[in-house]
C-alpha cells in the first residue's frame, strides 16, 4: 500500500481541514486528556471525509480510545462500524506497518492524518517514517 497524503496538526493548534475523501487512517499521540481536544468535532471531520480507522497512542491511550467511541455514537456514526484501536507500546516500525498494510485492507492508496498533542521523540520518529513512505 502507498502512502498518498500525510496531514499533521497539533491539537493545541487546531486540525486539518480535509478537503477531499479519501480512505484516511487518522493516527493520534495524545499524552494527556484536555478539554482543548475536541474529539467529537475530529470524529464529525475525519469520518465523513474518509477517515476508516483510529490508531491511538500515548500515555491516555485507553481514556481516548473510550471517549472517541463516545464520540462516534455522539455524533450517530457507530453504524458505519469505524474501528478504534489502541497501539500504545508497539514499535513504531509495527505502527507504521500496520497503518499501511492492516488498517484498511484493500485500499492501494491511503490517506494518513497524524494529530499529537506533545511533540517529542516518538512523534519525530513517526513523522520520519511516514514522511519516508509519503515520498517513496
Amino acid at each position: 500500500m502507498k502512502l498518498g497524503d500525510l496531514q499533521v496538526f497539533n491539537f493545541e493548534m487546531g486540525m486539518v481541514d480535509l478537503t477531499s475523501v479519501w480512505p484516511t487512517v487518522c493516527l493520534l499521540k495524545i499524552e494527556s486528556l484536555s478539554d482543548k481536544f475536541d474529539l467529537q468535532k475530529l470524529v464529525a471531520l475525519s469520518i465523513p471525509m474518509g477517515c476508516e480507522y483510529f490508531m491511538i497512542l500515548g500515555s491516555v491511550a485507553e481514556n481516548v480510545h473510550e471517549a472517541l467511541d463516545y464520540a462516534i455514537d455522539d455524533c450517530n456514526l457507530a453504524d458505519l462500524g469505524i474501528p478504534t484501536a489502541v497501539h500504545e507500546g508497539e514499535p513504531i516500525d509495527d505502527i507504521v506497518w500496520f497503518l499501511l498494510n492492516a488498517a484498511i485492507p484493500g485500499e492501494k492508496n491511503v490517506r494518513c492524518v497524524f494529530g499529537y498533542d506533545h511533540e517529542d521523540g516518538a512523534v519525530r520518529e513517526i513523522l520520519e517514517k511516514l514522511r519516508f513512505e509519503y515520498l517513496r
